[in-house]
């Protein structure tokens, strides 16, 4: 930390403890490209309990500690220091472009360019099923990463799409901006039910692990289902993924090992497949999944 930090921190007992609260969960925290994996499926902001609720996909299962409390984190703390040319990226979230980690891979699909369905203003699970299964194929050699969006918002199931929720954006000068808030403001201004976002949360879980249990028995060597971070409705005055609060709700995240059979060969490449975004439609992306930076 630096002095400038330091100082600041010791000024303020309330930055003091989120830091250490920090400090003592990254030292818990995995490293996922150290763990064992062929495949390694990451679901965008889902819960440990929520999971384990839901999921009925047959391995070995335990929890883990994530290092990031929202997608950026989760994604410079694990990529940002390394680069790991024996793997592709795939991903339905536009944060990989955000944080500049995308050329650390050997090659990266920007799904949120190719698979992005503007009903529901967002990128569909079936359709990184099938992008994943297409790469077994194009990459039969390599690690694969696909991150899922679900079950982050919006909420494509039923209960979901009942509710009023879009992304808080610029105040009226960004193009194409929603009217309304984030379903995690929407909660914690007593908008709406928890029990109902609750609901909404366990449909697009629901509809995301059905879309994996698709692929399940084409996936070749050893997979596993993550998440990049979990989210909070309420617990210590948290709501939704704010970054830098390293509590449990946030942080403990599903680890399912399946059962496998024989493993992938993994080389790695001798040169890097990544091709930049168009700017623009990562913007425009972002706004519609909620986020404003991070």
């Amino acid at each position: 930390m630096d002095p400038n930090t330091i100082a600041t921190v010791l000024r303020s007992p309330d930055l003091l403890f989120w830091y250490l609260l920090k400090r003592w969960n990254q030292r818990r925290a995995i490293d996922v490209m150290v763990e064992d994996w062929d495949t390694l499926l990451v679901l965008d902001g889902c819960r440990a309990d929520l999971f384990e609720d839901v999921s009925n996909i047959r391995g070995t299962y335990r929890t883990v500690n994530s290092m990031g409390t929202h997608t950026g984190e989760f994604l410079r703390s694990n990529f940002a220091d390394d680069q790991f040319l024996d793997t592709v990226y795939l991903s339905a979230n536009p944060q990989l472009i955000n944080h500049d980690v995308a050329s650390n891979f050997y090659a990266c699909e920007f799904l949120w360019e190719t698979c992005w369905d503007d009903s529901l203003a967002t990128v569909p699970p079936e359709k990184v099923t099938e992008r994943l299964l297409r790469a077994t194929e194009k990459y039969p050699d390599k690690r694969i990463i696909a991150h899922y969006i679900q079950p982050h918002y919006p909420f494509i199931g039923e209960t979901g799409q009942a509710i009023e929720h879009g992304s808080i954006t610029g105040n009226g000068v960004i193009a194409n901006e929603r009217e309304h808030p984030t379903v995690w403001s929407l909660l914690e201004d007593g908008m709406v039910k928890k029990s109902l976002v609750w609901q909404a949360y366990r449909e697009n879980l629901e509809i995301v692990l059905d879309a994996i249990d698709d692929a399940l028995e084409e996936l070749d060597g050893k997979t596993v289902i993550t998440a990049d971070h979990g989210n909070a409705l309420g617990e210590w005055g948290l709501y939704g993924h704010p970054g830098e609060r390293h509590v449990k709700s946030l942080t403990e995240v599903p680890w399912l090992e399946l059962e496998f059979g024989e493993r992938r060969t993994i080389v790695e490449g001798k040169n890097r497949q990544v091709q930049a975004s168009e700017s623009t439609i990562v913007n425009q992306r972002l706004e519609d999944l909620g986020y404003l930076t991070e």
